[in-house]
């Protein structure tokens, strides 16, 4: 069966990428996370899926020109009842509350700088002792090509969904495609994913992980498919359905 991975931490019942949706998620026993990073202007590596804060936080501005000390100062309650105040986590912070789990999917956004992102990640993951279970996804092949470049050893993921412009050569020949960015698996879109595809994913030793698998149709196909790992928003749904298991 596949592992599950909570998207954002259990982002249905906690603001998501902060400690409490991560914490929220452990009580579920999933098997790892998924989160985005950004660098401030002062160089931390902050966990949050906009590169801006309008969206999550009380505050406004994009994260890589604000000091990690102004972004501490905002609260990240995505307007949830009950977690006023709540801070933006630091990359270290959630490496230290996720280390010993199985799959710590860390997603690059696309940028004009990706080398200082991706250089801290990686070096993070080392610091933490959680770079065997660390997978680097992102939808810019560029993000994933300085992953290697930087640390050859680092598994990547490309995501995407059906309308990347060329799916149709993912689909053809995934180990070909697979090959020339030097990946180690692919993230499609759940409802892209097909049995052929794994598949031959499988055969040429790549993994598939899936997002975001939150119905119980969507997470009982991908079981039937063999998909490695779903990546879902409702991370309890995702265990009573996959493995009949309830929270701790």
């Amino acid at each position: 069966m596949p592992l599950v991975i909570s998207h954002r931490g259990a982002n249905r019942e906690a603001p998501e990428n902060t400690m409490p949706a991560f914490r929220k998620a452990l009580e579920y026993n999933v098997d790892g996370f998924e989160n985005d990073v950004h660098l401030t202007k002062d160089g931390v590596a902050v966990v949050c899926h906009d590169n801006t804060v309008d969206r999550t936080s009380n505050g406004t501005g994009t994260i890589e020109e604000m000091d990690f000390a102004d972004l501490r100062s905002l609260s990240f309650d995505y307007g949830m009842p009950g977690f006023a105040g709540v801070q933006i986590p630091t990359l270290a912070e959630w490496f230290d509350l996720v280390a010993g789990m199985k799959l710590l999917n860390v997603e690059i956004k696309d940028a004009p700088n990706l080398a200082p992102v991706v250089k801290a990640t990686i070096d993070l993951a080392k610091e933490k002792g959680c770079f065997d279970a660390l997978v680097i996804s992102s939808f810019a092949d560029e993000a994933l090509v300085q992953a290697k470049a930087y640390d050859p050893t680092c598994r990547t993921a490309l995501l995407f969904s059906a309308d990347r412009a060329d799916v149709e050569a993912i689909f053809d020949d995934p180990a070909a495609y697979a090959h020339k960015l030097h990946l180690d698996g692919f993230h499609p879109f759940c409802g892209v994913a097909n049995p052929d595809f794994i598949e031959a994913c499988h055969a040429a030793g790549l993994f598939v992980n899936v997002w975001t698998t939150n119905t119980p149709t969507q997470l009982r196909l991908s079981g039937q498919f063999g998909v490695d790992a779903v990546i879902t928003d409702d991370p309890a749904l995702a265990m009573e359905i996959l493995y009949a298991k309830q929270a701790a």
